[in-house]
Order: structure tokens, then C-alpha cells, then sequence
């Protein structure tokens, strides 16, 4: 298996769970607007928490919390902790229909409790230094499990921005406003099994059309959406999302 096609996998366990949850997910209410509405209650957190025999446990934590003066926010989970947690997603019910024409943007802030304040990825990424976030969008296409890559569900529902126009690597202490954007141009998404659209337009442009969630996913090195969080000895930290705009 090649770097390229490795680093957009979950572990095969993450993954199974991670499908599941996001097919049955409805903690967030659907969202009908031309734009994402900016509001806490329609967007959702997804989290994973290792519990002390091991096991991973993945569920819709809490929808985002509305800021006064513009978008959204949580708080990062904390990774150090007996039983550590990661952020893995946070997402919109939002159902429309993009092309490769359309472009989405977002705007983050990352606050933080201290300058020294550090973030830790999921261990299982090889790396829980490298943390990031992405930009991610899911439809809702029948299943089709010809795949050999998962096993199980649609590969092509799945979509990560691939470029670092459309990501964003946590450092030490708070950043923003930073500012994701990138086209719908297949040969810069990539599907589970790390395939970027251009392998397979027709999927692409399929799963563009019907668009179930979109936002963004926490990774850690090899893996877009495996999660991340804070270093609880170090500090604390809000996630923001300014805006999310598809123009």
C-alpha cells in the first residue's frame, strides 16, 4: 500500500464505526438554506473515547454552540486523560446538490488558554504530534460493497480536500482567522481508499450531486479523520468555525 493511498484511511475498526455513525447520524436538524446557517444547533461534534478495556467508542458528543458575533465553536476534547478523547468531525445536515463548478471556503480560530497550549492526535496515525482539520464533505449514495478497500459501504460518499489550500496543521497556542478554500475539482479530493475523484469522475460528480453533510474532519498524520484534541497539562482550547460559504 502506497503513502499516498495510507494517509486517507482510518484504521479499519475507526472506519467501520465511523460509517455507521455518519449513515445513521441526526443530531443535527436538517439545513435547507441557500447558505450554512452559522448556528450552533445545526451543527454536530463527533467524538471517540477510548474506554479503559480499549475499545473505541464514536457518537455524536453535542452540537456546536452559536458565537454572538458569528459562527460556531466547541470545545476540543482532552486527549491526555484516562480515558483520552478526539474530535473526529464537525458537520452540517446540510442536503444540496454541488458540481465541480462550486467552491467551498471556511473561516477558523483556534483559542486557546495558553501560548503554550499543544494538541495531540489520535496515537493510531503513527504520529499524535501532527494534528489537523480539513475540509470534508459526505452524500448519501446507495452502498455498494464491491469495494476491497473498506469492505463495507459507498467509498465514493466519503471526500476530503487534499490540498493544504483546504487544511489546516495545529501548532502550539491559539491561531486564526486562517481561512480554507478550494474548488470542487476532483483531482483535489480524495475517497476512503485514498483515490482522488479524477480515478472515477462519474463517482464524483455523483456524490456531488447528492450532498448529505458537509464541515470538517480532525486527523492526525496518516489518517483525515481518526481525531485529535488538546494536551489537558497544557491547557485548554475552542474550536471556532467563522463561516463555511459554497460559492
Amino acid at each position: 500500500m502506497n503513502y499516498k493511498m495510507y494517509s486517507r484511511l482510518f484504521s479499519v475498526a475507526s472506519l467501520t464505526a465511523l460509517i455507521v455513525l455518519l449513515s445513521s447520524a441526526g443530531i443535527a436538524y436538517a439545513d435547507n438554506s441557500a447558505q450554512p446557517q452559522m448556528v450552533g444547533s445545526q451543527w454536530a461534534v463527533y467524538e471517540q473515547v477510548t474506554l479503559p478495556n480499549g475499545n473505541l467508542n464514536f457518537y455524536p458528543a453535542a452540537h456546536a454552540s452559536t458565537i454572538p458575533s458569528g459562527g460556531v465553536e466547541f470545545s476540543m476534547p482532552n486527549s491526555t486523560s484516562s480515558s483520552p478523547a478526539y474530535v473526529n468531525y464537525l458537520l452540517n445536515t446540510y442536503t444540496t446538490s454541488l458540481t465541480e463548478s462550486n467552491t467551498i471556503t471556511a473561516v477558523i480560530n483556534v483559542v486557546t488558554s495558553s501560548s503554550a497550549t499543544t494538541f495531540v492526535g489520535n496515537p493510531d496515525g503513527g504520529n499524535p504530534a501532527v494534528s489537523f482539520v480539513r475540509l470534508f464533505v459526505q452524500s448519501n449514495l446507495p452502498n455498494d460493497h464491491s469495494s476491497t478497500c473498506t469492505g463495507r459501504g459507498n467509498v465514493n460518499n466519503y471526500w476530503w480536500a487534499d490540498p493544504a489550500s483546504g487544511s489546516y496543521t495545529f501548532g502550539t497556542g491559539g491561531s486564526g482567522p486562517v481561512t480554507l478554500s478550494i474548488p470542487l475539482n476532483p483531482a483535489d479530493w480524495s475517497n476512503i481508499c485514498g483515490q482522488f475523484g479524477t480515478s472515477n469522475t462519474a463517482a464524483f460528480d455523483s456524490a456531488l450531486a447528492n450532498i448529505k453533510f458537509i464541515g470538517l474532519s480532525f486527523g492526525s498524520y496518516y489518517f483525515f479523520a481518526n481525531g485529535m484534541g488538546v494536551d489537558g497539562t497544557t491547557g485548554t482550547a475552542t474550536f471556532q468555525l467563522v463561516s463555511y460559504t459554497i460559492s
